[in-house]
């Protein structure tokens, strides 16, 4: 599968790219806007912007190649995990993020009458949707380099196909328990913030800031509370109700969770929140505006997202800890 959506990714993006080059419409970035931009390519003219595509396609369309004929070697499938690295957590900003969290709370928000409608979908346009689609062609490749790197050519199909270090499961257990702890603090710190602002608590700003922004402190609440959620699921990394679905559940109740499940799961989230911190970081420092007009001066309202590199790096080491230890703990070792 992630051959397929490689190819078809590099066919698409490489004609598109080249039509955007030359001036075409339907150019989904933002061409040499002023400032550090949300991606990466915004502050670019459409030329230079459409050219990287184009050459990020072509090195797709032979990593996609070489792979369908089994010749992926060291070379290429660091270029190939490079690229996806590119694509999937550099390239794109929040807005992938929003799309997943935002999304529901918005609903939510909106069939409590405090917001509209046309806000949920105005954030479903074509620059979102280009990098939902440039996401999952970074994720395909570099699941194909490092499964290429780590010998992953087996039956599993899947990276953890390719997670067979030597000796015991004793340094994923350490480096998962270390990693998860990382994954859990910054959203619940994220969290704290924003719930507090709900209860009328100023966490790490001024009360005339929490004045100002009241009316939209539902909707920050509402994604601390999936931060929170996402910090209880990322316990069961490193906890034994993380391997066995709940007795309640009708069923499943009692059975092993398949280690895929939430090792995959993790992985998906923490691109679109290390994509986010890494806009934000950018933003700031190039001296432009993170968060609501004032916050500049207002500690609690840029400085969690600053963690959310951090927050994305130790979710996804701790997805692959939990992925080792699972996977070997199964084979007696």
């Amino acid at each position: 599968m992630p051959v397929l959506i490689i190819a078809v990714w590099s066919v698409s993006y490489l004609v598109l790219g080249l039509v955007w080059a030359l001036g075409g419409p339907g150019y989904p970035f933002d061409a040499g806007r002023a400032g550090a931009g949300n991606t990466l390519l915004d502050p670019l003219p459409a030329a230079v912007g459409g050219s990287v595509l184009a050459v990020s396609a072509l090195v797709a369309g032979v990593v996609a190649v070489l792979a369908a004929k089994d010749r992926l070697n060291r070379v290429t499938a660091v270029v190939a995990v490079v690229a996806g690295v590119g694509l999937a957590v550099i390239l794109p900003d929040v807005r992938i993020m929003m799309t997943a969290g935002y999304l529901p709370v918005m609903l939510a928000a909106a069939l409590a009458g405090q917001v509209e409608f046309s806000m949920i979908a105005s954030m479903l346009t074509w620059p979102s949707v280009n990098l939902l689609i440039l996401t999952a062609a970074g994720v395909s490749l570099m699941a194909l380099g490092t499964r290429a790197l780590l010998g992953g050519r087996g039956r599993s199909g899947g990276v953890d196909g390719a997670l067979r270090p030597p000796g015991s499961v004793d340094g994923a257990i350490r480096i998962g328990w270390y990693a998860t702890a990382v994954a859990v603090a910054v959203p619940v710190f994220y969290a704290v913030t924003r719930v507090g602002w709900l209860l009328g608590v100023p966490v790490g700003i001024s009360d005339e800031f929490l004045a100002y922004i009241a009316e939209i402190t539902p909707i920050g609440a509402g994604l601390g509370a999936v931060a929170l959620l996402g910090a209880v699921l990322t316990v069961g990394l490193v906890r034994p109700w993380g391997e066995v679905w709940p007795r309640w559940l009708p069923f499943l109740g009692g059975r092993p969770i398949p280690a895929r499940l939430p090792a995959y799961s993790a992985l998906a989230v923490s691109f679109p929140i290390t994509s986010a911190g890494l806009m934000y970081v950018r933003r700031k420092l190039s001296g432009e505006r993170v968060g609501p007009d004032g916050a500049e001066d207002e500690l609690g309202a840029w400085l969690p997202e600053m963690l959310w590199p951090l927050w994305g790096a130790a979710l996804a080491v701790a997805a692959l800890a939990y992925l080792i230890r699972r996977r070997h703990l199964a084979h007696g070792r």
